[in-house]
């Protein structure tokens, strides 16, 4: 073979590997493909410009999430697993208040959304971004019927409406529900404190019930509060007892919180990440037991703790270990040059969710476009395992 012919045939091969390892798809986004600096993910897809908090339907074949739309509030939707919207649930919808909606989750039967709903008439309820989904002040659980789009209001928290009112700023978030779908869970900020603050939050749990297609919550409780720690969310359930859990239940600062192990008979729990300096949250558990979970042990940028996490530049991947903390691995390289997925940009791997066939984790990126201060716009990824 002639040099020009050898030269002219690399060049080839050189085009053909990149157009199967990074393509455009129709959201203007790129397709990663071919081989992940992790080798059992197959496929990087990002397929909403913008979407967060997305949650798994009972067949795998479709997930919910919440968008932040031109009005400035977030809206609750449902999505294909190739990026089409085929039900928008709140927006513009009546008996359902038109300001922040997220955070959803399906029911055991499909039929049903769980999700928060900002209510009106609060203390400073012309900042919309107070009742972020993310965060959910201000908000209380609703339960949507996909057939029919009526709503039903399923809590009732006190919402504080002035500064002199003694009311504490409440929030719910992060509804989940059982393996059995008999108990909903959710995470409430009850009380003031914290670092910064961030509040003292516990868990709650209620038996979820459908009579006359109509949904409700009987036995409304609280199942656990930390005791030298301030923050604690639901995560997921290894078993009925053993629930995975987030939160700074050692007592650490809350930007360092941890993953737990919590047995929710005797309240004890175990430390599966124990970084006290890093931030480790928004975990899902595969159908083999495996714990994916989000850090940003990785991070170029050290965190102040003694500053507003907002205000702060920073790098979140996903890990993966298992149940007993054991086999730690760094999952995604979205911030780490030279790596496939590598980006140009901060990015934040939050909220993410896996398929209840653990073929596919639907996730949130936070892409951080700011040079000079942060400017983070949320889009929605489907990462493919082989």
């Amino acid at each position: 073979m002639s040099m020009r012919k050898y030269w002219w045939v690399l060049f080839i091969i050189v085009i053909i590997v990149f157009v199967i390892g990074v393509e455009k798809n129709k959201k203007g986004d790129i397709t990663l493909t071919g081989t992940m600096k992790n080798l059992a993910i197959e496929r990087i897809t990002m397929i909403h410009q913008e979407g967060a908090r997305p949650r798994f339907a009972p067949d795998g074949k479709s997930f919910a999430f919440d968008r932040k739309n031109k009005d400035g509030y977030y809206d609750v939707y449902i999505s294909d697993l190739e990026g089409n919207i085929i039900q928008s649930v709140t927006e513009g919808k009546g008996g359902i208040t038109q300001r922040n909606n997220g955070n959803p989750t399906f029911d055991s039967t499909g039929g049903y959304l769980i999700f928060i709903s900002e209510e009106n008439d609060h203390l400073l309820d012309n900042q919309k971004y107070l009742a972020d989904p993310g965060v959910g002040l201000f908000s209380n659980l609703y339960a949507a019927d996909l057939k029919n789009g009526q709503f039903w209001q399923l809590t009732n928290i006190p919402i504080k409406k002035t500064f002199t009112d003694r009311i504490p700023a409440t929030a719910t978030v992060n509804p989940h529900f059982s393996k059995d779908g008999k108990t909903l869970i959710w995470t409430e900020r009850y009380a003031e404190g914290g670092n910064n603050n961030w509040g003292r939050w516990r868990l709650k749990a209620a038996d979820f019930v459908i009579e006359n297609r109509q949904p409700t919550v009987r036995n409304e409780r609280v199942v656990f509060t930390p005791t030298e720690g301030t923050y604690v969310t639901f995560m997921g359930q290894l078993d009925s007892v053993h629930w995975v859990v987030s939160g700074n239940l050692d007592g650490q600062h809350e930007y360092g919180m941890d993953q737990y192990v919590l047995n929710i008979t005797t309240k004890k729990y175990t430390n599966l990440t124990n970084t006290s300096e890093y931030w480790e949250e928004d975990s899902s558990i595969t159908p083999s037991g495996r714990i994916i979970y989000m850090s940003n042990a990785d991070s170029r940028y050290e965190f102040d703790f003694s500053k507003n996490w907002v205000s702060q530049p920073t790098e979140r991947d996903y890990y993966s270990m298992n149940a007993d903390g054991s086999d730690k691995q760094r999952l995604t390289y979205f911030n780490q040059e030279g790596a496939p997925e590598y980006l140009g940009y901060r990015v934040l791997a939050v909220a993410a969710d896996v398929s209840p066939d653990g073929k596919y984790l639907v996730s949130t990126l936070g892409y951080d476009f700011g040079k000079k201060k942060r400017d983070v716009v949320l889009k929605i990824a489907l990462i493919t395992f082989k």
